[in-house]
């Protein structure tokens, strides 16, 4: 049974004749023929939130949203969140941050293979990202990768192994901790004050730190949903596992990470301003591809509570 929010739409929500289309053998699906601006029927809101379960990463082309419409889209999926308090919001809804990268402007996300807030004990349920502006000459796409794929790919003795084992999840895993000050200082950079900036990052980092302490996570977890195995280290916020040495541990964790990035299981979606993307953070990986040199990309994101299931 679905444990997700059910969000009663007016009676007057039309019902639309949607599709679902497979994006990738693996993972991702296009949901057509649907004006998301318009209230959804009740039978159009189980559709896409099977379609999620089902494929891990939805996505809606050329959708025009307000934030109150990108809010209720949100809400039919789970209860909307604030990831990053450090990052600027939309006016009027804190639940809404903005992603910004340009060349003044690089923070905003990890570029390297993750699952969000995997350091924490409840990391959130899902993501929707809605585009807002993307780089006139390209780039900037977004690749997922399926967890449960990547299992899938593990040889069964193998794979038998690995749900024996923990891993150890922490804030400060990642191999490009140098990005870590620049995620948690914001975009609101007065020129001339940049060291003060990244002194400020520091300390949030460190602050965090405190907050957060590393966590024990199963290597291997079962989705509540469809009951699909799947791989939950990642390259972003995993240190080592337990019960291991140290560099069997590293290797280990380097083959899991190299099955994470096997281009079989992946889904690479170029964006367009107004697409809509939403991934569930249980079962899926991303990577956001930073190859826009100096051009602006604006990405609105609401995320969404974790529900107590995972």
């Amino acid at each position: 049974m679905s444990s997700v929010l059910e969000v009663q739409q007016p009676h007057s929500a039309a019902h639309q004749d949607i599709r679902v289309r497979r994006y990738k053998p693996l993972i991702g699906a296009v949901i057509e023929n649907i004006d998301l601006s318009q209230p959804l029927s009740d039978d159009n809101q189980r559709t896409v939130r099977q379609a999620l379960v089902d494929h891990g990463v939805i996505f809606f082309r050329e959708q025009e949203l307000t934030p109150e419409q990108h809010v209720a889209l949100a809400r039919i999926f789970g209860t909307p969140i604030r990831k990053n308090i450090y990052l600027p919001a939309v006016a009027g809804f804190p639940e809404i941050e903005v992603i910004a990268h340009s060349e003044k402007t690089q923070s905003g996300g990890t570029d390297n293979w993750h699952v969000d807030v995997s350091w924490q004990a409840q990391p959130p349920k899902a993501t929707v990202l809605h585009a807002q502006e993307i780089p006139e000459g390209g780039g900037g796409d977004t690749i997922w990768t399926s967890s449960a794929a990547v299992y899938d790919l593990l040889d069964p003795d193998l794979a038998r192994y690995f749900e024996k084992l923990k891993a150890v999840n922490t804030f400060i895993a990642s191999p490009k901790k140098h990005a870590l000050a620049d995620l948690l200082s914001g975009y609101d950079i007065p020129e001339g004050t940049s060291e003060d900036n990244v002194q400020a990052g520091l300390e949030r980092v460190r602050d965090a730190s405190q907050k957060f302490p590393p966590i024990e996570v199963p290597v291997i977890k079962t989705h509540p949903e469809n009951g699909r195995k799947l791989v939950f280290v990642n390259e972003g916020h995993t240190s080592h596992l337990l019960g291991v040495s140290k560099t069997a541990s590293q290797s280990l964790l380097n083959y899991l990470y190299d099955l994470i990035k096997t281009p079989e299981v992946q889904a690479r979606f170029e964006w367009k301003a107004g697409d809509v993307a939403i991934w569930d953070n249980r079962q899926v990986q991303h990577y956001a591809a930073r190859d826009y040199g100096s051009a602006r990309r604006r990405i609105h994101r609401i995320t969404l509570e974790h529900d107590g299931v995972f």
